[in-house]
């Protein structure tokens, strides 16, 4: 169970509020609702294809090991109205045990009003407070909302080595930044970003 101080409150630029705190394995209907409620583009982009959850994912995206994961997301409304609207994580990666991989997503209709740079921002200060030094992720090179994002947050962005149908994005962290500044409601959607390292082993894992 999280602690109430691990949760802060974002407000995007439409006006609406957010609650941002760290998952929890009692999340799991909320998780499957979010995932089973967002649209085939954005599930497209969060698992870089088409396939459907494996079995056990929503118990292991919730029920996650705080040793080796850390994972927010935003929320809205109390009890049985609370929702779902986005989620940040990050995860050990033993193979590189010093660059952790990250990604986020945002529900479709909560897309283009700042929430997408809300959780990263959030998502990089538990990281530097947890002493990671640095995130790294991948994503589609037609992701252009999250490279948008990544670029914004002072991740530096390059073609995936070996595979050129991915983009590498990478920051060291513990460097000074400032925090986004939320998009009128006009700007373009920001699509959903996938935690998805190009390794074929880590295939079955990802962010949602």
């Amino acid at each position: 169970m999280y602690a109430m101080q691990e949760v802060s409150e974002a407000r995007l630029a439409d006006g609406r509020t957010v609650a941002i705190r760290p998952i929890d394995r009692s999340d799991l209907e909320l998780e499957r609702r979010f995932v089973t409620g967002l649209s085939r583009r954005s599930r497209y982009l969060r698992l870089l294809s088409g396939r459907c959850l494996l079995p056990g994912e929503l118990e292991r995206w919730t029920d996650i090991d705080r040793t080796r994961e850390i994972a927010l997301i935003a929320v809205t409304g109390d009890g049985d109205e609370e929702q779902q609207v986005g989620v940040a994580r990050c995860a050990r990666d033993d193979h590189a045990p010093e660059a952790w991989d990250f990604g986020i997503v945002v529900a479709d209709a909560w897309q283009g009003i700042g929430l997408g740079g809300a959780l990263l921002t959030r998502l990089i200060e538990r990281a530097e407070d947890s002493g990671i030094a640095a995130l790294s992720s991948v994503a589609l090179p037609e992701n252009a909302g999250m490279l948008a994002l990544a670029r914004r947050l002072g991740f530096k962005v390059r073609r995936e080595p070996g595979d050129a149908t991915l983009m590498r994005v990478e920051r060291r962290l513990g460097a000074a930044f400032e925090p986004p500044v939320a998009p009128s409601r006009s700007a373009a959607p920001m699509a959903a970003a996938a935690l998805q390292p190009a390794r074929p082993r880590a295939v079955g894992r990802s962010v949602a």
